[in-house]
Parts: structure tokens; C-alpha cells; sequence
């Protein structure tokens, strides 16, 4: 995001796609699996930004566009 605009706007995307993701289906999977109330899990796509950008982050420390710097001293 900080040197890639392009890597920003697909970012921005991925997260806002995510969370309605999380939302529409993963709220219903985990209300069919743990048959509790539905409204225990409508904030499921609050946290949702945090773990798919814990899980980018892990995955590709560069960015989603960035290259490995491989420095050779």
C-alpha cells in the first residue's frame, strides 16, 4: 500500500469483498453449525478485515504486488 497504488486498490477490494463475504455466508455456516441465536454472529465481518490482513500479512510480508529484496552484504 505504501509504494503501490494498485496493491492498495485491490487490497481495499479484497477486504470490503471479504467482510460482506463473512457476512452473507460464513454468519449463516456458523449459525447452521452451532445453532445459536442469529444475531450471536452478525458481527462476524468486524473482525473478519483484521484475520484476512493478519493472514496477507504472514503470507506475503512484501505486498500483494512487492517483490522479495534479497540483500547480499
Amino acid at each position: 500500500g505504501f509504494t503501490s497504488i494498485p496493491g492498495a486498490i485491490v487490497g481495499g477490494l479484497i477486504i470490503g469483498v471479504g467482510e460482506k463475504w463473512a457476512e452473507i455466508y460464513l454468519g449463516g455456516v456458523m449459525n447452521t453449525l452451532f445453532g445459536a441465536d442469529p444475531r450471536m454472529f452478525t458481527a462476524i465481518e468486524n473482525w473478519f478485515a483484521y484475520v484476512l490482513a493478519l493472514g496477507f500479512l504472514l503470507v506475503r510480508p512484501q505486498g500483494l504486488f512487492g517483490e522479495k529484496i534479497i540483500e547480499r552484504v
